[in-house]
Protein backbone atom coordinates (compact mmCIF):
# COMPACT_ATOMS: atom_id res chain seq x y z
CA UNK A 1 0.00 0.00 0.00
CA UNK A 2 2.65 2.37 1.08
CA UNK A 3 4.62 1.55 -2.50
CA UNK A 4 0.91 2.37 -4.60
CA UNK A 5 0.99 5.75 -2.30
CA UNK A 6 4.15 6.70 -3.13
CA UNK A 7 3.43 5.88 -6.94
CA UNK A 8 0.62 8.08 -6.96
CA UNK A 9 2.32 10.71 -5.21
CA UNK A 10 5.24 10.72 -7.97
CA UNK A 11 5.97 12.30 -11.15
CA UNK A 12 5.73 8.93 -13.17
CA UNK A 13 2.23 7.86 -11.57
CA UNK A 14 0.37 11.21 -11.97
CA UNK A 15 1.58 11.50 -15.62
CA UNK A 16 1.24 7.77 -16.52
CA UNK A 17 -2.92 8.46 -14.84
CA UNK A 18 -3.23 11.91 -17.00
CA UNK A 19 -2.16 10.04 -19.99
CA UNK A 20 -4.02 6.91 -19.14
CA UNK A 21 -7.09 8.50 -18.59
CA UNK A 22 -6.46 10.68 -21.98
CA UNK A 23 -6.29 7.30 -23.95
CA UNK A 24 -9.43 5.86 -22.52
CA UNK A 25 -11.61 9.37 -22.65
CA UNK A 26 -10.16 10.05 -26.31
CA UNK A 27 -11.03 6.04 -26.78
CA UNK A 28 -14.26 5.90 -25.12
CA UNK A 29 -15.32 9.14 -27.19
CA UNK A 30 -14.38 7.65 -30.43
CA UNK A 31 -16.38 4.48 -29.55
CA UNK A 32 -19.15 6.32 -28.88
CA UNK A 33 -19.15 8.54 -31.70
CA UNK A 34 -18.60 5.26 -34.05
CA UNK A 35 -21.30 3.50 -32.44
CA UNK A 36 -23.94 6.56 -32.28
CA UNK A 37 -22.97 6.89 -35.92
CA UNK A 38 -23.76 3.36 -36.98
CA UNK A 39 -26.38 2.87 -35.50
CA UNK A 40 -27.74 6.16 -37.11
CA UNK A 41 -26.98 5.29 -40.46
CA UNK A 42 -28.12 1.57 -39.82
CA UNK A 43 -31.66 2.94 -38.65
CA UNK A 44 -32.01 5.03 -41.53
CA UNK A 45 -31.08 1.92 -43.79
CA UNK A 46 -33.38 -0.26 -41.80
CA UNK A 47 -35.90 2.47 -42.34
CA UNK A 48 -35.43 2.96 -46.12
CA UNK A 49 -35.94 -1.44 -46.52
CA UNK A 50 -38.82 -1.60 -44.51
CA UNK A 51 -40.79 1.85 -46.40
CA UNK A 52 -39.91 -0.20 -49.67
CA UNK A 53 -41.17 -3.77 -49.12
CA UNK A 54 -44.05 -1.96 -47.32
CA UNK A 55 -44.75 0.21 -50.07
CA UNK A 56 -44.26 -2.47 -52.86
CA UNK A 57 -46.81 -4.55 -50.83
CA UNK A 58 -49.24 -2.40 -50.74
CA UNK A 59 -49.56 -2.17 -54.57
CA UNK A 60 -49.02 -5.38 -55.52
CA UNK A 61 -51.73 -6.48 -52.95
CA UNK A 62 -54.21 -3.48 -54.22
CA UNK A 63 -53.69 -5.29 -57.66
CA UNK A 64 -55.32 -8.53 -57.00
CA UNK A 65 -58.83 -9.43 -56.52
CA UNK A 66 -59.80 -9.96 -52.28
CA UNK A 67 -59.49 -13.34 -52.93
CA UNK A 68 -55.85 -13.80 -54.29
CA UNK A 69 -54.61 -11.21 -52.12
CA UNK A 70 -53.11 -13.47 -49.09
CA UNK A 71 -51.76 -15.35 -52.06
CA UNK A 72 -50.12 -12.61 -53.09
CA UNK A 73 -49.13 -11.34 -50.38
CA UNK A 74 -47.47 -14.57 -49.17
CA UNK A 75 -45.79 -14.45 -52.41
CA UNK A 76 -43.90 -11.23 -51.30
CA UNK A 77 -42.45 -12.46 -48.01
CA UNK A 78 -39.06 -13.88 -47.57
CA UNK A 79 -36.72 -15.23 -44.68
CA UNK A 80 -36.12 -11.91 -43.47
CA UNK A 81 -39.51 -10.16 -44.42
CA UNK A 82 -42.62 -11.79 -43.62
CA UNK A 83 -46.19 -10.01 -44.60
CA UNK A 84 -49.90 -11.29 -44.63
CA UNK A 85 -52.85 -9.56 -45.83
CA UNK A 86 -56.02 -9.44 -43.17
CA UNK A 87 -59.57 -9.17 -44.67
CA UNK A 88 -60.41 -6.46 -42.19
CA UNK A 89 -57.84 -4.67 -39.91
CA UNK A 90 -59.73 -2.43 -36.72
CA UNK A 91 -58.59 1.05 -36.46
CA UNK A 92 -55.25 1.49 -34.46
CA UNK A 93 -55.35 3.81 -31.10
CA UNK A 94 -52.87 6.45 -31.35
CA UNK A 95 -51.00 4.98 -28.40
CA UNK A 96 -50.51 1.39 -29.52
CA UNK A 97 -47.25 1.89 -31.38
CA UNK A 98 -44.29 1.16 -28.52
CA UNK A 99 -42.95 4.07 -27.83
CA UNK A 100 -39.29 3.10 -28.47
CA UNK A 101 -40.47 2.89 -31.91
CA UNK A 102 -41.97 5.99 -32.25
CA UNK A 103 -38.76 7.41 -34.33
CA UNK A 104 -39.13 4.65 -36.90
CA UNK A 105 -42.57 4.92 -37.28
CA UNK A 106 -42.23 8.86 -37.79
CA UNK A 107 -39.59 7.96 -40.01
CA UNK A 108 -41.19 5.50 -42.24
CA UNK A 109 -44.39 8.12 -42.68
CA UNK A 110 -41.95 10.80 -43.51
CA UNK A 111 -40.09 8.11 -46.28
CA UNK A 112 -44.03 6.93 -47.39
CA UNK A 113 -46.81 8.99 -46.71
CA UNK A 114 -48.80 6.71 -48.42
CA UNK A 115 -48.65 4.05 -45.85
CA UNK A 116 -51.20 6.16 -43.75
CA UNK A 117 -51.56 7.11 -40.23
CA UNK A 118 -52.96 3.28 -38.96
CA UNK A 119 -49.45 1.97 -38.96
CA UNK A 120 -48.27 0.26 -35.76
CA UNK A 121 -45.10 -0.89 -34.55
CA UNK A 122 -44.08 -3.54 -31.99
CA UNK A 123 -41.10 -5.79 -30.56
CA UNK A 124 -44.02 -8.12 -28.47
CA UNK A 125 -43.87 -11.41 -29.48
CA UNK A 126 -44.20 -13.48 -26.53
CA UNK A 127 -45.53 -16.37 -27.79
CA UNK A 128 -41.87 -16.83 -29.94
CA UNK A 129 -38.84 -16.47 -27.92
CA UNK A 130 -36.45 -16.60 -30.96
CA UNK A 131 -38.06 -13.82 -32.26
CA UNK A 132 -38.72 -11.53 -29.21
CA UNK A 133 -36.65 -8.77 -31.31
CA UNK A 134 -38.13 -8.50 -34.43
CA UNK A 135 -40.22 -5.78 -35.79
CA UNK A 136 -43.64 -6.25 -36.36
CA UNK A 137 -46.28 -4.10 -37.87
CA UNK A 138 -49.63 -3.35 -39.12
CA UNK A 139 -51.41 -0.78 -41.35
CA UNK A 140 -54.32 0.02 -43.16
CA UNK A 141 -55.52 -0.36 -46.70
CA UNK A 142 -58.18 2.25 -48.32
CA UNK A 143 -60.57 -1.00 -48.42
CA UNK A 144 -60.96 -1.63 -44.82
CA UNK A 145 -58.45 -5.04 -44.99
CA UNK A 146 -55.01 -4.72 -43.59
CA UNK A 147 -51.26 -6.22 -44.06
CA UNK A 148 -49.04 -7.38 -41.12
CA UNK A 149 -45.20 -7.64 -41.41
CA UNK A 150 -42.13 -9.19 -39.11
CA UNK A 151 -38.49 -8.27 -40.33
CA UNK A 152 -36.18 -10.06 -38.57
CA UNK A 153 -34.15 -6.96 -38.16
CA UNK A 154 -34.60 -4.75 -35.16
CA UNK A 155 -33.57 -1.20 -35.62
CA UNK A 156 -30.55 0.04 -33.81
CA UNK A 157 -28.95 -3.18 -33.24
CA UNK A 158 -25.45 -2.39 -34.15
CA UNK A 159 -22.28 -5.05 -33.55
CA UNK A 160 -19.25 -3.77 -32.44
CA UNK A 161 -17.38 -3.84 -35.67
CA UNK A 162 -13.02 -4.97 -36.46
CA UNK A 163 -12.96 -1.52 -36.65
CA UNK A 164 -13.72 -0.75 -33.50
CA UNK A 165 -11.75 -4.02 -32.12
CA UNK A 166 -8.47 -2.76 -33.89
CA UNK A 167 -9.12 1.07 -32.54
CA UNK A 168 -9.55 -1.08 -28.77
CA UNK A 169 -6.14 -2.74 -29.64
CA UNK A 170 -4.26 0.22 -30.64
CA UNK A 171 -5.83 2.43 -27.48
CA UNK A 172 -3.99 -0.44 -25.05
CA UNK A 173 -0.70 -0.52 -27.67
CA UNK A 174 -0.76 3.74 -27.06
CA UNK A 175 -1.44 3.23 -22.80
CA UNK A 176 1.38 0.80 -22.97
CA UNK A 177 3.80 2.52 -24.66
CA UNK A 178 3.02 5.51 -22.68
CA UNK A 179 3.43 3.96 -19.49
CA UNK A 180 6.65 2.23 -20.60
CA UNK A 181 8.25 5.81 -21.87
CA UNK A 182 6.90 7.56 -18.82
CA UNK A 183 9.17 4.68 -16.78
CA UNK A 184 12.16 5.36 -18.62
CA UNK A 185 11.84 8.81 -18.23
CA UNK A 186 11.04 8.34 -14.92
CA UNK A 187 13.99 6.13 -14.29
CA UNK A 188 17.00 9.15 -14.64
CA UNK A 189 14.99 11.25 -12.15
CA UNK A 190 14.87 8.39 -9.54
CA UNK A 191 18.31 8.06 -9.66
CA UNK A 192 18.69 11.75 -9.40
CA UNK A 193 17.02 11.78 -6.36
CA UNK A 194 18.79 8.76 -4.81
CA UNK A 195 21.69 10.37 -5.40
CA UNK A 196 21.35 14.15 -4.24
CA UNK A 197 19.72 12.00 -0.93
CA UNK A 198 23.01 11.06 -0.54
CA UNK A 199 24.81 14.54 -0.92
CA UNK A 200 25.76 15.85 2.09
CA UNK A 201 26.44 12.77 4.08
CA UNK A 202 29.66 11.95 3.41
CA UNK A 203 32.36 12.06 0.28
CA UNK A 204 31.31 13.51 -2.78
CA UNK A 205 28.44 11.84 -4.47
CA UNK A 206 29.10 11.11 -7.83
CA UNK A 207 25.57 12.17 -9.58
CA UNK A 208 24.77 10.02 -12.67
CA UNK A 209 24.34 12.09 -16.19
CA UNK A 210 21.63 9.99 -17.66
CA UNK A 211 18.97 10.40 -19.52
CA UNK A 212 17.44 13.22 -21.56
CA UNK A 213 19.35 16.33 -21.74
CA UNK A 214 17.18 18.29 -18.79
CA UNK A 215 18.21 15.47 -16.18
CA UNK A 216 21.99 15.23 -17.76
CA UNK A 217 22.02 19.11 -16.81
CA UNK A 218 20.68 18.74 -14.14
CA UNK A 219 23.29 16.04 -12.86
CA UNK A 220 26.43 17.99 -14.36
CA UNK A 221 25.33 20.78 -12.44
CA UNK A 222 24.96 19.12 -9.05
CA UNK A 223 28.40 17.44 -9.76
CA UNK A 224 29.67 21.17 -10.22
CA UNK A 225 27.87 22.12 -7.48
CA UNK A 226 29.65 19.51 -5.02
CA UNK A 227 32.95 20.33 -6.20
CA UNK A 228 33.08 23.70 -5.31
CA UNK A 229 31.00 23.43 -2.03
CA UNK A 230 33.40 20.75 -1.22
CA UNK A 231 36.78 22.79 -1.94
CA UNK A 232 35.50 25.29 0.09
CA UNK A 233 34.35 23.13 3.09
CA UNK A 234 37.82 21.43 2.75
CA UNK A 235 40.07 24.62 2.71
CA UNK A 236 37.89 25.85 5.75
CA UNK A 237 37.87 22.93 7.52
CA UNK A 238 41.87 22.63 7.16
CA UNK A 239 42.14 26.13 7.72
CA UNK A 240 40.38 25.40 11.35
CA UNK A 241 41.88 22.19 12.46
CA UNK A 242 45.40 23.57 11.68
CA UNK A 243 44.31 26.60 14.33
CA UNK A 244 42.59 24.61 16.61
CA UNK A 245 45.89 21.85 16.17
CA UNK A 246 48.38 24.52 16.71
CA UNK A 247 46.74 26.16 19.91
CA UNK A 248 47.77 22.52 21.88
CA UNK A 249 51.58 24.08 21.93
CA UNK A 250 50.93 27.40 23.78
CA UNK A 251 48.21 25.11 25.59
CA UNK A 252 50.83 22.93 26.93
CA UNK A 253 53.93 25.67 27.54
CA UNK A 254 51.29 27.69 29.69
CA UNK A 255 50.73 24.59 32.07
CA UNK A 256 54.59 23.97 32.58
CA UNK A 257 54.22 27.87 33.62
CA UNK A 258 51.96 27.13 36.47
CA UNK A 259 54.08 25.68 38.88
CA UNK A 260 55.79 29.06 39.20
CA UNK A 261 52.76 31.05 40.04
CA UNK A 262 53.15 31.07 43.88
CA UNK A 263 49.23 32.10 44.70
CA UNK A 264 47.15 28.95 44.80
CA UNK A 265 44.01 30.74 43.92
CA UNK A 266 45.48 32.29 40.64
CA UNK A 267 46.92 29.11 39.57
CA UNK A 268 43.78 26.66 39.70
CA UNK A 269 41.97 29.74 38.47
CA UNK A 270 44.31 29.96 35.07
CA UNK A 271 44.27 26.03 35.01
CA UNK A 272 39.97 25.98 35.26
CA UNK A 273 40.84 28.50 31.95
CA UNK A 274 43.30 25.70 30.59
CA UNK A 275 40.86 22.95 30.85
CA UNK A 276 37.94 25.13 29.44
CA UNK A 277 40.72 25.77 26.19
CA UNK A 278 41.58 22.42 26.23
CA UNK A 279 37.74 20.76 26.08
CA UNK A 280 37.36 23.97 23.23
CA UNK A 281 40.16 23.07 21.52
CA UNK A 282 39.05 19.01 21.30
CA UNK A 283 35.56 19.88 20.51
CA UNK A 284 36.27 21.93 17.96
CA UNK A 285 38.60 18.81 16.64
CA UNK A 286 36.12 16.46 16.55
CA UNK A 287 32.88 18.91 15.18
CA UNK A 288 35.53 19.30 12.33
CA UNK A 289 36.19 15.74 11.90
CA UNK A 290 32.62 15.08 11.31
CA UNK A 291 31.71 13.00 8.65
CA UNK A 292 35.56 12.70 7.50
CA UNK A 293 36.21 10.36 10.73
CA UNK A 294 37.71 6.81 9.48
CA UNK A 295 36.36 4.67 12.38
CA UNK A 296 34.58 1.64 11.05
CA UNK A 297 31.35 0.83 11.46
CA UNK A 298 30.94 -2.69 13.46
CA UNK A 299 28.40 -4.74 15.62
CA UNK A 300 28.68 -3.55 18.95
CA UNK A 301 27.10 -4.50 22.64
CA UNK A 302 25.36 -1.07 23.38
CA UNK A 303 24.22 -2.38 26.43
CA UNK A 304 28.15 -1.96 27.56
CA UNK A 305 29.33 0.70 26.13
CA UNK A 306 26.20 2.37 27.67
CA UNK A 307 27.19 0.26 31.57
CA UNK A 308 31.28 1.66 31.37
CA UNK A 309 29.93 5.35 30.38
CA UNK A 310 27.72 5.05 33.73
CA UNK A 311 30.78 3.74 35.51
CA UNK A 312 33.32 6.10 35.00
CA UNK A 313 30.97 8.57 35.84
CA UNK A 314 30.28 7.10 39.16
CA UNK A 315 34.10 6.69 39.25
CA UNK A 316 34.45 10.83 39.06
CA UNK A 317 32.11 11.97 41.14
CA UNK A 318 28.95 11.80 39.19
CA UNK A 319 25.21 10.28 40.06
CA UNK A 320 24.83 8.25 36.84
CA UNK A 321 22.58 5.28 36.75
CA UNK A 322 22.13 2.69 34.26
CA UNK A 323 18.94 0.88 33.31
CA UNK A 324 18.21 -1.67 30.82
CA UNK A 325 19.15 -5.48 29.15
CA UNK A 326 22.58 -6.42 29.81
CA UNK A 327 23.98 -7.25 25.99
CA UNK A 328 21.43 -5.88 23.42
CA UNK A 329 23.74 -5.52 19.62
CA UNK A 330 23.85 -2.38 17.17
CA UNK A 331 25.93 -1.83 14.42
CA UNK A 332 27.39 1.44 15.13
CA UNK A 333 31.14 3.17 15.23
CA UNK A 334 31.91 2.70 18.95
CA UNK A 335 34.19 5.64 20.15
CA UNK A 336 31.53 7.95 18.07
CA UNK A 337 28.70 6.53 19.75
CA UNK A 338 30.89 6.82 23.22
CA UNK A 339 31.93 10.32 22.65
CA UNK A 340 28.00 10.77 21.55
CA UNK A 341 26.57 9.80 24.78
CA UNK A 342 29.47 10.81 26.60
CA UNK A 343 28.15 14.69 25.53
CA UNK A 344 25.05 14.17 26.19
CA UNK A 345 25.59 12.99 30.03
CA UNK A 346 27.82 15.66 30.36
CA UNK A 347 24.94 18.04 29.44
CA UNK A 348 22.69 16.17 32.27
CA UNK A 349 25.35 16.42 34.87
CA UNK A 350 25.92 19.47 34.10
CA UNK A 351 22.48 21.47 33.96
CA UNK A 352 21.39 18.67 36.68
CA UNK A 353 22.42 16.54 39.68
CA UNK A 354 21.08 13.09 38.81
CA UNK A 355 21.33 11.40 35.38
CA UNK A 356 19.64 8.40 34.37
CA UNK A 357 20.34 5.86 31.24
CA UNK A 358 17.86 3.52 30.03
CA UNK A 359 17.78 1.49 26.90
CA UNK A 360 14.61 -0.52 26.03
CA UNK A 361 14.27 -2.67 22.42
CA UNK A 362 11.57 -2.22 20.49
CA UNK A 363 10.82 -3.74 17.35
CA UNK A 364 13.38 -2.60 14.80
CA UNK A 365 14.67 0.11 17.18
CA UNK A 366 16.61 0.07 20.11
CA UNK A 367 15.36 3.27 22.14
CA UNK A 368 18.59 4.88 24.57
CA UNK A 369 17.04 7.67 27.00
CA UNK A 370 19.42 10.12 29.20
CA UNK A 371 17.24 11.93 31.78
CA UNK A 372 18.20 14.87 33.79
CA UNK A 373 16.80 16.95 36.94
CA UNK A 374 17.86 19.93 35.28
CA UNK A 375 15.68 22.56 34.36
CA UNK A 376 14.86 21.35 31.05
CA UNK A 377 14.77 23.74 27.75
CA UNK A 378 12.11 26.29 26.13
CA UNK A 379 10.55 24.10 23.53
CA UNK A 380 11.09 27.53 21.35
CA UNK A 381 14.75 26.81 21.97
CA UNK A 382 15.09 22.56 21.20
CA UNK A 383 15.99 23.26 17.49
CA UNK A 384 18.76 25.83 18.38
CA UNK A 385 19.86 23.50 21.00
CA UNK A 386 21.50 21.38 18.13
CA UNK A 387 23.16 24.13 16.09
CA UNK A 388 26.94 24.57 16.58
CA UNK A 389 28.38 27.14 19.29
CA UNK A 390 24.74 27.50 20.24
CA UNK A 391 24.27 27.97 23.78
CA UNK A 392 21.06 28.59 24.87
CA UNK A 393 21.95 31.07 28.42
CA UNK A 394 24.06 34.14 28.46
CA UNK A 395 27.15 32.57 30.78
CA UNK A 396 30.46 31.56 29.10
CA UNK A 397 31.55 29.59 32.25
CA UNK A 398 32.50 26.38 31.03
CA UNK A 399 30.55 25.07 33.90
CA UNK A 400 27.25 26.06 32.78
CA UNK A 401 28.07 26.91 28.93
CA UNK A 402 30.00 24.73 27.71
CA UNK A 403 31.50 24.81 24.17
CA UNK A 404 28.03 24.93 22.55
CA UNK A 405 29.35 21.71 20.49
CA UNK A 406 28.49 18.95 22.77
CA UNK A 407 24.69 18.49 20.90
CA UNK A 408 25.86 19.24 17.85
CA UNK A 409 28.41 16.49 17.84
CA UNK A 410 26.27 14.06 19.59
CA UNK A 411 23.47 14.93 16.73
CA UNK A 412 25.96 13.96 13.97
CA UNK A 413 27.48 10.64 15.46
CA UNK A 414 23.97 9.56 15.86
CA UNK A 415 22.72 10.53 12.26
CA UNK A 416 25.59 9.04 10.83
CA UNK A 417 24.37 5.47 12.51
CA UNK A 418 21.25 5.92 10.60
CA UNK A 419 19.42 6.87 14.06
CA UNK A 420 17.37 9.88 15.51
CA UNK A 421 18.19 12.40 18.64
CA UNK A 422 15.67 14.31 20.08
CA UNK A 423 15.20 16.57 23.04
CA UNK A 424 11.92 16.09 25.44
CA UNK A 425 11.26 17.78 28.54
CA UNK A 426 10.09 15.49 31.08
CA UNK A 427 6.32 16.13 32.93
CA UNK A 428 8.10 15.19 36.14
CA UNK A 429 10.98 17.94 35.17
CA UNK A 430 14.63 17.73 33.60
CA UNK A 431 15.10 17.01 30.14
CA UNK A 432 15.54 13.62 28.03
CA UNK A 433 17.54 12.87 25.22
CA UNK A 434 16.69 9.81 23.45
CA UNK A 435 18.29 8.40 20.67
CA UNK A 436 16.61 5.57 18.62
CA UNK A 437 19.22 3.34 16.76
CA UNK A 438 18.25 0.74 13.93
CA UNK A 439 18.18 -2.70 15.77
CA UNK A 440 20.63 -5.79 14.58
CA UNK A 441 20.62 -9.15 15.68
CA UNK A 442 22.96 -11.65 16.32
CA UNK A 443 23.45 -12.70 12.49
CA UNK A 444 23.36 -9.29 11.63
Amino acid sequence: MRELAGLARSLEGRTVAVLLLAVLLVHGGALAIYRRSAAAAADEAFANEVARQLVLAREAVLRRPPDARGIEAKALSSNHFEIAWDIRVPAPPTEATDPTLQNLRDRLLTLEPVIGSSLVLTLEAPDEPLHRQDLRGTFRLPDGSGLTFRSAHAPSLVQVAPWASLATAMAIFVGAAAVILMHRIAGPLRELTRATGRIGHGPVVRVPEIGPDETRGIGRALNAMQERIHCLVEERTQALAAVSHDLRTPIARLRLRLDRVEDEGDRDAMAADLDEMQAMVDATLAYLRGDADPEVRRVTNIASVLMSIADASVDAGREVVYRGPGRVLAAVRPVAFRRAVDNLVDNGVRYGSRVVIDLTIEATDLVIGIDDDGPGIPSEDMIRAFEPFARLEGSRNRNTGGTGLGLTIAKRAVEAEGGTLDLINRSEGGLRAEIRLPRTGPGD
